[in-house]
């Protein structure tokens, strides 16, 4: 009997299946200590496999009649279920048993309380009336007039509840008039639904479907909205759509009160051999009176054996699309949006790159000779062997692109370089030297009458790297500090380059992965010419049990021992006999605090040149800050300061402030609340930043009710928290 009964346990944890599987885990430390439901400290099951164990305080049973009573304090048990009543009867012929008074069945996680229950074994119904129930990993719990199990995979309840707020605090409740519940279709229907916060109802719906296990379900999704001062008011509501288990489509339709209704979709596919998604907006923009729209297509295939592909289309139709529709300055800062394909193999011990790649160029006061190539196409070949007796490597990299665009020289080029190196690593010690011959030919195209067509260019490189690891052990005997002291030497000669286009090259930033490179420019139109020598030094602190690195500093500087003649157009050589000294540090100060920084300092002039420092703190409080500041010698200097600081048990204030000390201007100011409960969470802020390349503003509301255990309304500024504050968790 207890195993019929069971069964209708899993009607009630269907009510709150969806979300248990899309929630994540929620945070139910303000609800206080569990409710207690059963009146006995503890249950002693039998063991597993286990036969049924029945005690009761009178027993009988009546062949005659064919009705067998248990009366008083009967308990049923079985592995971890248990079911109590007042009272159990049998009616052999009716095939139906009664149970009455005081009613309490538990299995460790749900537990249900009613006056009476009757299962029918005929046609194995079963029903439990006037029930309360509490399931306790989603604190959730409820009532229904009439729990009916219809077959062995659909169940009815009638005039249920659902919340999970402690008894008598219902900050919010689900009330359904009726509920019906599939087990076999994963499908859950309601009938006249009510969703009441603080009492109020905030949400009527006659008809609603939804997933009872992890079966994807189509309908709509919790609506989102806010306000801005580019877009105004601003509405979402999401419709999923699940085509197939294997391709969905998220459609949005999105109110602008000042633009008109936007159309978003996101299509996704998945097949054995390939992934990807297809992303389409559109809009007829009612304050621009103009159609606009932006797509995107990705894509990642491996119909064939080592060989894979990817595409990875955008394109938009104006170069503001972004700056209106966006919702930060980063995607108002964009550029370009590309337009590429790829087709890789990779062998044993090699590697075959094409691609096809465009730009649509958004930003149309970036001069045309100042835009990107086409790549139609690039062919790249890369390949290593490494021999075991000796441990000698050779590498090989040989590239081929034709560069296109509408304006300015173009052509082929032809980029190989051959290589030989020689690593011996031992303990606490490590030599690599290194040659290579690197070859690169043109084939140009409209060229002034004085540049050569077919230029081209060979060079040997020459390099040396080698370390020493020396380590101690701390006073405690449990930390250890490591001393890593390394030289570069690297030896490029001179040739002249000015004639040779700049098709893809830039001059890399300098950090301390750069003094130990081969080439200071990132392209192949320019081969840096090199004789130098790095020195460098990182120390490291080490937990000797856990690994956990406590403290790492590294320094760094490389000494020229002849200037530096090969540049970028329009630049003038390097004639110091030192570069910059960098330096990086991570640093961890007790379980709260968390420093990084890196430096670039110019000795010639004693200035520093660029600099980036965080300073993170958290804590088991959610005591969150972070403390930021950005330095670019002549165009950068911003701060950056967010928190998530407790101003009470329930209360916590959420800050960002970005600011540019050059322009002395607000890139982006948040400022917020959170209030927490036992049950439910609410969010709100205001925000301001830039969105547009002219510097202006966008001014936005933003404000969120999460129903724990249920959904999310409102905008997404648990998002934007996210993304702006360091640490901070939403979930």
């Amino acid at each position: 009997m207890i195993k019929k009964i069971l069964l209708i346990g899993w009607v009630l944890l269907s009510l709150v299946a969806y979300q248990s599987n899309h929630a994540g885990e929620l945070d139910w430390s303000l609800c206080g200590p569990p409710v207690s439901v059963l009146d006995r400290e503890s249950i002693l099951f039998p063991g597993e496999g286990a036969e049924l164990e029945l005690t009761a305080d009178k027993a009988n049973f009546s062949e005659e009649t064919g009705r067998g009573v248990l009366i008083g304090n009967v308990e049923i048990l079985k592995e971890d279920q248990y079911l109590r009543a007042e009272r159990v009867q049998y009616l052999q012929r009716q095939e139906l048993i009664r149970a009455r008074g005081g009613i309490i069945f538990n299995d460790s996680n749900l537990t249900i309380k009613g006056p009476r229950a009757e299962l029918n074994l005929k046609d194995d119904s079963v029903e439990f009336w006037r029930a309360q129930y509490w399931y306790a990993p989603r604190h959730s719990r409820g009532q229904a007039e009439r729990i009916y199990r219809k077959s062995a995979n659909v169940l009815e309840l009638e005039e249920a509840t659902y919340t999970t707020c402690n008894p008598g605090k219902e900050g919010w409740l689900i009330r359904a008039g009726n509920v019906e519940l599939d087990r076999e279709t994963g499908d859950g229907t309601a009938r006249d639904v009510v969703v009441r916060f603080q009492s109020i109802p905030v949400l009527y719906t006659p008809w609603l479907r939804f997933p009872i296990d992890d079966r994807r379900k189509s309908g709509f999704l919790p609506p989102s909205f806010g306000t801005s001062s580019n877009s105004g008011t601003e509405v979402i509501i999401p419709f999923y759509w699940n085509m197939a288990p294997n391709r969905d489509v998220l459609v949005s339709p999105r109110f602008l009160s000042d633009r008109g209704l936007q159309l978003k979709s996101e299509f996704r596919y998945l097949y054995p051999t390939n992934i990807g998604n297809l992303d389409l907006e559109y809009i007829h923009d009612l304050k621009d009176r103009d159609d606009r729209y932006f797509v995107s297509f990705k894509d990642k295939s491996h119909f064939i054996p080592r060989v894979t592909t990817k595409i990875d289309f955008n394109r938009t139709s104006d170069g503001h699309y972004f700056e209106d529709f966006g919702n930060s300055l980063s995607q108002s800062a964009i550029t370009h949006l590309r337009q590429q394909a790829d087709m890789r193999y990779h062998g044993s011990f090699w590697k075959l790159l094409t691609r096809v790649q465009s730009f649509q160029t958004i930003d149309r006061d970036i001069d045309p000779l100042n835009r990107p190539y086409e790549r139609l196409p690039q062919v790249l070949f890369s390949g290593r062997l490494h021999e075991q007796d000796f441990g000698l490597g050779a590498r090989l990299r040989a590239e081929w692109v034709k560069f296109n665009r509408d304006v300015g020289v173009t052509g082929d080029r032809l980029d190989t370089l051959l290589g030989l190196d020689w690593p011996y690593v031992r303990a606490g010690f490590f030599a690599k030297p290194s040659a290579a011959m690197r070859l690169t030919a043109y084939n140009l195209r409209n060229t002034e009458e004085d540049i050569e067509n077919l230029p081209s260019r060979g060079l040997p490189i020459v390099s040396f790297d080698s370390g020493l690891i020396f380590e101690r052990k701390g006073d405690d005997g449990r930390t250890l500090q490591t001393l890593e002291p390394r030289l570069y030497y690297l030896y490029v000669p001179f040739r002249d380059q000015n004639e040779l286009p700049t098709f893809d090259t830039t001059r890399l930033d300098f950090t301390f992965s750069q003094l130990f490179r081969e080439n200071r420019f990132a392209g192949g139109d320019r081969v840096g010419d090199a004789n130098q020598l790095t020195l460098a030094l990182t120390t490291r602190y080490v937990d000797a049990l856990s690994g956990h690195e406590s403290l790492s500093a590294s320094i760094g500087q490389i000494y020229y021992f002849s200037d530096l003649e090969v540049t970028l157009p329009g630049e003038a050589p390097e004639l110091a006999n030192s570069s910059d000294i960098v330096g990086e540090l991570q640093m961890r100060i007790g379980d709260r605090w968390a420093l990084r920084g890196t430096m670039v300092h110019d000795p010639h002039e004693n200035e520093p040149q660029r600099a980036s420092t965080t300073l993170h703190f958290a804590d088991e409080d959610n005591r969150i800050l972070n403390l930021g500041y950005n330095f670019r010698r002549d165009n950068l200097k911003q701060t950056d300061v967010a928190f998530s600081w407790p101003v009470g048990r329930r209360w916590h204030a959420l800050g960002r402030w970005n600011y540019d000390l050059d322009s002395n201007r607000n890139l982006e100011v948040l400022g917020g609340i959170e209030y927490e409960t036992c049950c439910w969470r609410a969010r709100a802020a205001l925000r301001r930043f830039i969105n547009k390349a002219d510097g202006e503003f966008n001014n936005t509301f933003l404000l969120q009710l999460e129903l724990k255990g249920l959904a999310k309304l409102g905008s997404s500024l648990d998002k934007v928290l996210e993304h702006g504050i360091l640490g901070y968790q939403a979930d």
